[in-house]
C-alpha cells in the first residue's frame, strides 16, 4: 500500500512541482533553456499523469477493500491521504488549464 501510496501521490506531485520550479525557472536568464522545455513537455504529461495516478488509486481501493473483507482494521488513512492527494493533484491541473 505504501509503494502506491508513493506512486499514486508522488508521481503527480513530483510532476507538479516539476512543472512549477520549472516554470518559475523559466524567466530567469541564468538558467538553460532545458527548464522551459521540461515544462512544455511535463504540460503534454499532465493527463496521462492523472490516468495513471486513478489507475492506482482504483487499485489501492481494490486492495485496501480486498484487505478488509476478512479483516477489520481501523480507518483507512493511507488510502484516504492517497484518495485526497489525487483530487487535490485533478483540482490543481483543472484549474491551472482554466
Amino acid at each position: 500500500m505504501v509503494s502506491l501510496h508513493a506512486l499514486c501521490c508522488g508521481l503527480p506531485a513530483l510532476a507538479l512541482i516539476a512543472a512549477a520550479a520549472s516554470g518559475a525557472a523559466a524567466g530567469s536568464v541564468l538558467l538553460p533553456d532545458i527548464f522551459v522545455q521540461f515544462h512544455e513537455f511535463m504540460h503534454g504529461q499532465e493527463i496521462w499523469i492523472l490516468v495513471l495516478s486513478a489507475a492506482l488509486v482504483g487499485v489501492g481501493g481494490y486492495l485496501e477493500w480486498a484487505a478488509r473483507r476478512t479483516h477489520r482494521h481501523g480507518f483507512p488513512w493511507l488510502f484516504a491521504l492517497s484518495a485526497a492527494c489525487f483530487v487535490a493533484n485533478v483540482a490543481i491541473i483543472a484549474v491551472h488549464r482554466a
